[in-house]
């Protein structure tokens, strides 16, 4: 299965569209987006508490991205919104984009095998994902910090993963059909 006709799996879109044809660009505007993500993370995750858990938006963001892009703009999303999101957090530099990293080659990887179930796929990935990053977050935070004093409580790992998959449950349509309609018309960044 080639990249073509894993990404045709993955969006639900004919093969003979532009996006499809093996080509994932990076643009401008990706760039900008990304910032954003992380801009937004960085703002609304602390405060935001559903259930005794903070969600992990820019996570969310970069699942999405890969998930309907694919691995290149998932793995600028996952360094540009994490490094933007880490600068604003008080984590430990760069533990946010090693996660999201991760991350992006989890989903992007397990897309090979799961791509076709477009509405499912992405839902668990996150889940999936989400449990990924959390324990990074805890291993470096054992690196670094007090034993004590971890960031990410072990009680919390599975409540926050089944909350970023029910918030990205609620974006895939959305996500889905916005990635469908808006086709890169700018030139590539790189």
């Amino acid at each position: 299965m080639g990249a073509a006709e894993n990404s045709a799996g993955i969006l639900g879109a004919p093969a003979d569209t532009p996006r499809n044809q093996g080509n994932s660009e990076i643009t401008y505007t990706s760039v900008l987006l990304a910032i954003v993500a992380g801009i937004v993370h960085a703002g609304l995750a602390p405060v935001i508490e559903i259930g005794g858990v903070r969600p992990n938006l820019v996570l969310v963001a970069v699942v999405l991205v890969t998930a309907l892009l694919g691995f290149g703009p998932g793995i600028l999303w996952a360094f540009v919104a994490g490094l933007t999101a880490n600068l604003l957090v008080e984590d430990p530099l760069g533990t946010l984009p090693l996660a999201l990293l991760l991350v992006s080659a989890v989903v992007a990887g397990g897309s090979q095998v799961l791509g076709r179930l477009t509405w499912v796929y992405p839902v668990l990935a996150c889940f999936a994902g989400s449990v990924v990053a959390d324990l990074v977050k805890l291993g470096v935070y054992r690196l670094v910090d007090d034993p004590l004093e971890i960031g990410v409580p072990l009680a919390q790992i599975i409540p926050a993963a089944f909350l970023n998959a029910a918030i990205l449950a609620l974006l895939l349509y959305p996500a889905r059909a916005l990635s469908l309609r808006m086709l890169p018309e700018e030139k590539p960044a790189w």
